[in-house]
């Protein structure tokens, strides 16, 4: 079963394209949040991006951090 965040939010989908925008792979923002205090391996943001693993308000945090965006960028609507 797929578990995520709102599907009209998409907040993995919105992870993986800033992600890409920025050139980083998923080893990479991954080696980043655990830099930055937040647990999140290779394989989890993985399962993020693809909507299988929902995203607490920390990570969410975080991740808005190492992607050099506004927070609220990961939380628009389409």
């Amino acid at each position: 079963m797929k578990r995520s965040t709102p599907l009209t939010r998409n907040i993995g989908a919105k992870v993986k394209y800033y992600r890409k925008l920025r050139g980083l792979s998923q080893k990479q923002l991954a080696a980043q949040l655990q830099t930055n205090g937040c647990d999140i391996t290779e394989t989890m943001l993985g399962h993020i991006e693809t909507g299988y693993r929902s995203t607490s308000i920390f990570e969410i945090d975080k991740l808005a951090e190492a992607l050099k965006v506004d927070y609220n960028a990961l939380f628009a609507q389409d």
